[in-house]
């Protein structure tokens, strides 16, 4: 790999999210629900603990909160392996208007996408700040296709099985 498509492993951007959550969500509560001292649970959440936080720990937290604080523990991991995550459809729960709305968000996105690809390449060349922005709105676009194949996906039709 060269030094463009090269991915980088940023251990603080794993940390950060759990500092972030488990702050947000009542420290002392937490340390409660996991089975250790309030003290304890500030002492591994600290930046400059020689014993930070385990794993273990890490699951704990991930357990006892709330599900926008799970997807946000599981970010930094999905843009790690290059993933994002979308919510599955249930069976028979989608309609053909969620699937023309899913549809229409797509081509929004994609059309943001080629306004940002006309913008970035205007001089020729692209800066971070348009990098980032290009990576952003790809993101959106896989996240938008995603749910739109999920919701295909739940109302396929199962096989019918003929026997003899």
């Amino acid at each position: 790999m060269d030094a463009h498509t090269e991915i980088e492993r940023d251990m603080d951007a794993f940390l950060d999210a759990v500092h972030d959550v488990a702050f947000e969500c009542q420290p002392k509560q937490l340390a409660s629900d996991l089975g250790m001292s309030a003290k304890s649970m500030y002492r591994r959440l600290s930046e400059d603990e020689p014993m930070p936080l385990r794993f273990i720990d890490f699951v704990g937290i991930f357990w006892n909160v709330d599900r926008e604080h799970q997807m946000r523990l599981m970010a930094p991991f999905l843009d790690y392996l290059g993933m994002v995550a979308v919510p599955r459809c249930a069976k028979g729960q989608v309609s053909r208007g969620d699937v023309f709305a899913s549809v229409l968000d797509a081509q929004q996105g994609q059309g943001a996408m080629a306004a940002l690809i006309q913008a970035a390449i205007a001089d020729g060349e692209v800066d971070e700040e348009e990098a980032a922005q290009l990576e952003a709105q790809h993101k959106a676009i896989e996240q938008q296709m995603s749910t739109l194949m999920g919701q295909l996906q739940a109302m396929r039709k199962p096989l019918k099985v003929v026997s003899r």
